[in-house]
């Protein structure tokens, strides 16, 4: 049993790692009704304006859950010691499996942080990975080489390949069990239907910054660089050589042949001519990895190399049963599933009647957007206007969206009879009023020309009435005495100043005359007038 100022720091670390998952939760929220597909804001006290106190559910099982993993968590770093060790024999092991991507990185970075809230300065990697992603293995390498105040121990348990190997070199030792292997770190790339190759430029630019960060971790580590390139790239041959007096190197090609035409130079005994061809990728099992001095020893698992080197490991950082769900859910297979399901729930929600409405609504207000409309069009030809009932649903559904937008939203509800061959005075008029009752900030009936009939639509609601500047419709004092609060010009304006320039263009080429410049000059004094306002 690990001491209790041990435990209680450890609670305390994962407690603070746990903290931005829980961030990802927001107190706000919505509330969906299935059965009148409407939206309503649920704040984690009250769903909104008027509604009843409710908690917020989904917060509290998160919670609930991240608690169960707090405790699952610290009952393992308490089981793992038995004795208070002075701190430079402390050690934390940590686990490292499975595919290297952003998750795997941001974990063994908390895990890491949380070694010195342990009060350790040494720090057992358990790696056993084929790799992963590359920018994610060199961010790790980068950072475990930052890490000046641990002493960090690479056990490679059954594999460390290609990034895991990029991590492993990166490590200020390595060990590696009986039957371990490490290496073959070259830039691969999968596509639609495979292993693809690289054209030689793509593969040069991928190498390099590889090439670099082995080379750093040679140096750094005393391991020899020429084995370090030799695990990255082709076209690198590498020799073991010894003298007389029993010094042994490794070179490449061009000084392999100047030693040996010496006399005094020969192949090590029993190792490979080369130990690695120019078409394969440096891959050594624990044996050759303690001969070609990559690996400092070989033990059977973390705690046969903790007792070797005189450690205590006071914690096992292992992931735990959460770590694991999200890592299958983070792989590439489980990410493309998420997406198919994803696509097809929302073509369904989209194309279904009376959905998509309120979610369209929302995007709109994350955008910023300060309005927007909701049509009783369906784009059917049979059947051009929604039934009023679902329509009225619509409206609803997107002012409940409207009403738990971070800012002022203005909703207005579109009653298209009149575009589309249904000129019914009396159906406009009963849609105007259901859509207010559903929440509509402004009713809007576009195609009205008679002044009679806009001003008895005005007449029969509360909401305040736009109109559109049609063909026909009373001049804007006439429709202001109407009672009407807003006039719509729809793409009118655009299409004037297309047509000025449809005459200009046809005056230049039939006529040849510049008459279109009379207009021009307005237009430019009109502008440069504005900007100089500004």
């Amino acid at each position: 049993m690990a001491s209790k100022d041990t435990g209680t720091a450890y609670l305390r670390a994962t407690v603070w790692s746990l903290l931005p998952v829980l961030r990802w939760f927001p107190q706000d929220g919505v509330r969906v009704d299935t059965e009148r597909r409407t939206l309503t804001p649920a704040l984690s006290l009250s769903t909104g304006r008027g509604g009843k106190r409710r908690p917020d559910y989904l917060s509290l099982g998160v919670l609930v859950l991240a608690t169960l993993f707090i405790f699952q968590s610290s009952a393992r770093a308490d089981n793992a010691s038995t004795t208070a060790p002075s701190p430079d024999n402390r050690a934390v092991l940590i686990q490292l499996t499975g595919e290297i991507n952003d998750y795997t990185r941001d974990q063994l970075e908390q895990r890491v942080d949380q070694v010195r809230g342990l009060g350790a300065k040494n720090v057992i990697l358990s790696i056993d990975t084929y790799g992963g992603l590359l920018t994610d293995g060199l961010d790790i390498s980068r950072f475990l080489k930052r890490q000046d105040d641990l002493h960090i121990i690479a056990f490679v348990q059954d594999k460390a390949i290609s990034a895991g190997a990029m991590i492993a070199m990166a490590c200020d030792e390595i060990v590696m069990s009986d039957s371990a292997s490490l290496g073959d770190c070259a830039p691969i790339i999968f596509g639609p239907e495979g292993l693809e190759a690289m054209p030689p430029t793509e593969r040069a630019k991928a190498e390099g910054p590889v090439l670099v960060d082995f080379n750093e971790s040679a140096v750094r580590n005393h391991h020899d660089p020429l084995l370090a390139a030799a695990m990255v790239a082709l076209n690198r041959a590498v020799y073991w050589v010894q003298n007389d007096l029993g010094d042994k190197r490794f070179v490449d090609d061009k000084q392999y042949a100047e030693l040996i035409a010496t006399k005094q130079w020969k192949d090590v005994p029993g190792a490979p001519i080369p130990i690695v061809g120019p078409d394969t990728l440096l891959t050594v099992d624990s044996q050759q990895a303690v001969q070609y001095g990559l690996a400092s020893g070989i033990a059977a698992d973390p705690q046969t190399l903790a007792h070797q080197r005189g450690l205590t490991i006071i914690a096992d950082l292992s992931p735990g049963w959460g770590d694991d769900l999200v890592q299958i859910l983070s792989g590439p297979v489980a990410r493309g599933l998420l997406i198919v399901i994803f696509l097809q729930c929302l073509y369904i929600v989209l194309h279904a009647p009376g959905h998509g409405v309120a979610e369209t609504i929302g995007l709109a207000a994350a955008t910023g957007l300060a309005g927007c409309s909701v049509e009783d069009f369906t784009r059917r030809p049979g059947e051009p206007i929604y039934d009023l009932g679902l329509a009225r649903e619509r409206v609803a559904a997107a002012a409940s969206a409207a009403g738990a937008a971070p800012g002022p939203l203005v909703l207005t509800a579109r009653a298209e009879n009149y575009l589309h061959g249904r000129p019914d005075l009396a159906d406009t008029i009963r849609r105007l009023q259901a859509y207010q009752e559903a929440g509509a900030d402004v009713l809007y009936a576009p195609g009205l020309t008679s002044l009679a009939d806009i001003r008895a639509v005005v007449s029969s609601v509360d909401r305040p009435v736009n109109v559109l500047a049609f063909a026909g419709a009373p001049a804007v004092p006439q429709l202001a005495a109407a009672g009407v609060r807003r006039i719509s010009v729809g793409s009118a304006f655009s299409n004037a100043a297309l047509g000025a320039l449809v005459s200009a263009a046809r005056e230049l080429r039939d006529e040849g005359t510049y008459g279109f410049l009379d207009l021009a000059a307005t237009g430019r004094a009109q502008t440069s007038a504005a900007f100089r306002a500004q």
